[in-house]
């Protein structure tokens, strides 16, 4: 015979409580091993059905427990997935975003990056056709954006790159 109750006590760091039934009488032991979903955990005020056993004891506990008002556990879980591919697509869709902000934008990090790995790649061969010279410290004495890049990777000149973006005379021959 199924009744019906609230749960009265819950501890759920030691997976047990009691549950109040509906007509008056003697609390009932719940332990979490007599819920019929082991998916959903029981909380303070819960509606209840249940079935009651003996135990050998003589104490009666409750067996087969249920939450009334709660979806069954398959539809929870399908919920659960759904809910889990919504929020990763929604995550999806707000990288891209962003990703496609930062490489239209004309002064992304990204787009920065990309410029900067094209002209070094030039630059800064295993035998660039430069040099480092103390008179090549400035945009104005460079000849093209390679050398530019070269000066400011391999010689460390600095002050060549005033946006900081890593692109070094913007103006002048790397723009």
């Amino acid at each position: 015979m199924r009744y019906q109750g609230r749960i009265a006590e819950w501890k759920d760091d030691r997976g047990f409580g009691f549950i109040t039934p509906n007509g008056g009488g003697a609390k009932v032991f719940l332990h979490i091993s007599a819920m019929s979903d082991p998916g959903l955990r029981p909380s303070v005020g819960a509606r209840v059905t249940y079935e009651i056993v003996s135990a050998a004891d003589g104490r009666v506990r409750a067996q087969g427990v249920r939450l009334l008002g709660t979806q069954p556990a398959e539809r929870a879980r399908s919920l659960g997935l759904l809910l889990s591919m919504l929020a990763f697509g929604a995550l999806l869709v707000a990288a891209a975003y962003v990703a496609w902000v930062r490489l239209s934008h004309p002064n992304s990090t990204v787009a920065a990056s990309a410029y900067k790995i094209l002209f070094a790649r030039d630059a800064l061969g295993s035998n660039p056709p430069f040099q480092c010279m103390p008179a090549k410290s400035s945009c104005s004495a460079m000849t093209s954006c390679a050398e530019a890049f070269f000066h400011q990777e391999k010689c460390g000149v600095s002050g060549m790159d005033g946006d900081r973006d890593g692109i070094p005379c913007e103006q002048q021959w790397c723009n």
